[in-house]
């Protein structure tokens, strides 16, 4: 029982490791305006002020 229970929270924190390092790599790649690959498609992560800001430039032209 013992074993089992220090196989999930190593599970668990091997998990949570990796998600920390993607969370990194994505706040780094918007703070670098940068896209993010994932499969073929690239991502670029906005804020709702520039969305917002790209949709005004948009109707104002």
């Amino acid at each position: 029982m013992l074993e089992e229970l220090m196989e999930n929270a190593a599970f668990c924190n091997g998990i949570a490791a990796g998600i920390g390092l993607y969370q990194n790599k994505v706040v780094l790649a918007h703070s670098r305006g940068e896209s993010i690959k994932i499969g073929e498609t690239l991502y670029y992560l906005q804020t709702g002020r520039e969305r917002l800001q790209e949709m005004m430039d948009k109707v104002c032209r």
